[in-house]
């Protein structure tokens, strides 16, 4: 919406709304492992014959089996006993008597789930909890029937088995995030000034349960709660919502946390929780619930509260100011600045399933497996302009500017050690914790289409910095428990950069200007664009000590090392002209691009040049050369074998390509 001030045209205002809820779902499953599963479910039920406290089958014999004549421990067995056999009672084993109704056999009966009809098989005779673990999904059941509930109904969600036995059916809600957003702009000029000052608040909302603390499974009981319950004295710098953790015994207070800082039992902070717990990192925190003391499957339990360890996440609302203006500084010069506050709701990784908390009692989420996390905030960026445009001709301009952007709340992934409700004490997660800044110069050069010929051509400096180039990219860090955060390059750090466009081309009618035969505009409409674009090269971690296709160590520091520059030149030849009258104007056009060497785009980071990975000519590599003259093996047909698989054709950009196409205009 605009608003224009007729009477003195001073003033625009635009002003706009953004409402968006996203319904998002996925289903995958196992099926390999599926047969795993119906294998191990299979037979499960049966525990073999029971006996009593005397060492005597609990239950009457069946039957007698007679004539046998084996010898077993020197012993001639000529005639045994059949008892009844023992079922285990887990009212969630479902697949066994599924299986076996369909086949018509007792449950007592030995199946081999390998030698039943395939077609008689089917999802539904499986319990959701018999599966979950070949399985992940939201905005499903378990058998991939669409749902649209809520968070806690996968914990309450049951169906009646043919007997009136309940079982959880752990349907999961799908990812509903609400995105909203409000903006308003006012562009007005005062005293030659030309202004743009707006805001934009956007609001978002994951619209999904939490844990209350990343560091525990279960939500821990602070200090003042757990004084006045089990009696003891508060340090006095602890606050009263700091979480408690007992030794192993669970009789006396071994350390008070508040977020990630650390306490001992008299209130000293400690940089290293390791001085507290030890190596093992063991930690014994007071559950606020009571049900869950003592007890890490207490998720899986079906009287479990999903208060206990949920809450809902807390809304982002931003505010993001703007503020742009321009004045001139003589006739033939200008002078202009910007400050933007950019926020983005989080892009990556914020869909974690209550299935994925279910199993986090015994599952292990590593760098290379990491547990998303929905409790992400948006992703901020502060950029800054300033600039100075002067006129060289009529036609031609130089515009010199600088900028600088500020990189906050980047994700990135994280591991959280001295973790409580997770049997390895510690897992892997994303979490806002990279930050990172951009700084640049640019030079600009416009000419306007002079006779004929018109040109740009730009150069920029820049120097991109940070903790982070990606969300994953502090994995190899992260496994190590390691949450580092150093300044390095980033990968898409770009030193220099120039790109230069020159453009020919001859009008039509009374604006052409070229070369007639016959009285014919030979060359109306046509035009030549020529672009040259040169890049530094981009950087990467070298490594050392090689190994087959790949290095080990890392040889300097991260992204010390960058790859050869890039060029690329592109030609593009148009002429536009009239075909019959229904059709109208129609377009042709050919594109090529000039033949250039192809570009590197990556480099075996043990090696700078792509066709060779460093490797043959390490220790190793003599090493592994020496293995194989000492064997049977063939040294020439290996070395072959090497050099072809060294050959990437992704670390090179195609060296030249072609197009032609047509545009037609009705």
């Amino acid at each position: 919406i605009g608003i224009r001030d007729r009477d003195k045209g001073r003033h625009t205002i635009e002003l706009g709304a953004w409402f968006e809820q996203r319904t998002l779902r996925n289903y995958s499953i196992n099926p390999l492992s599926l047969w795993t599963i119906a294998r191990q479910q299979a037979n499960n039920h049966i525990l073999g014959i029971p006996f009593d406290e005397d060492g005597q089958p609990a239950t009457d014999s069946i039957g007698v089996i007679t004539g046998l004549d084996i010898n077993i421990g020197g012993q001639q067995i000529d005639e045994a006993t059949l008892y009844d056999v023992a079922i285990a009672p887990d009212p969630e084993a479902v697949f066994y008597k599924e299986l076996r109704r369909k086949l018509g056999v007792s449950n007592t009966t030995f199946v081999n789930v390998d030698g039943v009809d395939p077609d008689l098989l089917s999802l539904d005779m499986f319990t959701a909890r018999e599966v979950r673990d070949v399985l992940a999904y939201y905005g499903y059941d378990y058998l991939g029937n669409p749902f649209n509930g809520n968070f806690e109904d996968f914990f309450t969600a049951t169906r009646n088995l043919e007997d009136g036995t309940p079982v959880r059916t752990f349907p999961v809600a799908p990812n509903r995030p609400i995105y909203t957003a409000f903006y308003l702009q006012d562009k007005f000029t005062f005293r030659d000034i030309i202004f743009r000052v707006g805001v934009r608040v956007d609001r978002y909302d994951a619209n999904t349960q939490v844990l209350k603390d990343p560091y525990s499974l279960y939500e821990i009981m602070g200090a003042d709660q757990y004084h006045t319950e089990f009696g003891g004295e508060r340090p006095g710098n602890v606050g009263g919502d700091y979480k408690v953790y007992l030794d192993q015994e669970g009789s006396t207070v071994q350390a008070y946390r508040n977020g990630d800082n650390w306490f001992t039992a008299e209130g000293t902070p400690v940089n290293d929780p390791f001085a507290i717990f030890g190596q093992t990192g063991r930690v014994n925190p007071v559950y606020l619930d009571p049900n869950a003391r003592g007890n890490n499957n207490y998720i899986r339990q079906f009287d479990y509260d999903p208060d206990a360890s949920f809450e809902d996440y807390e809304v982002q609302v931003n505010v993001m100011p703007r503020l742009a203006f321009s004045f001139p500084i003589s006739d033939e010069a200008n002078f202009f600045a910007h400050y933007d506050v950019l926020v983005q709701r989080p892009p990556s990784n914020t869909i974690a399933t209550p299935l994925q908390f279910f199993n986090f009692p015994d599952r292990s989420f590593t760098a290379g497996n990491p547990l998303n996390n929905p409790n992400l905030l948006p992703e901020k960026t502060v950029d800054y302009e300033v600039g100075f445009q002067q006129k060289i001709t009529n036609t031609s301009a130089l515009k010199i500017s600088a900028y600088y952007k500020e990189m906050r709340d980047m994700i990135q992934l994280r591991t959280f050690q001295f973790v409580a409700g997770n049997s390895s004490g510690e897992y892997t997660t994303y979490d806002n914790q990279d930050f990172g800044t951009v700084k640049g110069f640019s030079l600009q050069y416009d000419l306007r289409r002079t006779g004929n010929f018109s040109l740009q051509a730009n150069y920029t400096l820049q120097f991109a910095d940070g903790t982070g180039s990606d969300p994953n990219s502090q994995a190899g860090l992260t496994n190590r428990g390691t949450n580092l955060r150093d300044l390095a390059p980033l990968n898409f750090d770009e030193r220099h950069r120039i790109v230069a466009t020159a453009d020919y081309r001859y009008g039509s009618g009374r604006r052409y200007n070229g070369p007639r035969i016959g009285g014919v505009d030979i060359l109306s409409n046509f035009g030549i664009n020529l672009q040259g674009i040169f890049v530094s090269g981009r950087p990467y971690t070298p490594r050392r000590e090689g190994i087959e296709l790949g290095g080990r160590i890392i040889d300097g520091s991260i992204n010390g090392a960058r790859l050869p520059a890039n060029i690329t030149v592109n030609l593009r030849v148009d002429k536009q002209f009239l075909v019959p009258a229904m059709l109208g104007r129609c377009g042709a056009i050919r594109v090529p691009s000039l033949p250039v060497r192809g570009n590197v785009v990556n480099v075996y980071t043990s090696a700078w040049w792509p066709p060779d990975d460093g490797f043959l000519g390490t220790p190793d590599g003599q090493r592994r050369i020496a293995e194989i003259q000492s064997s049977a093996r063939n040294l020439e047909a290996y070395l072959a074998s090497y050099r072809w698989a060294r050959v990437n054709p992704d670390f090179f950009t195609l060296p030249r390509r072609t197009y032609l196409g047509a545009i037609v205009n009705f």
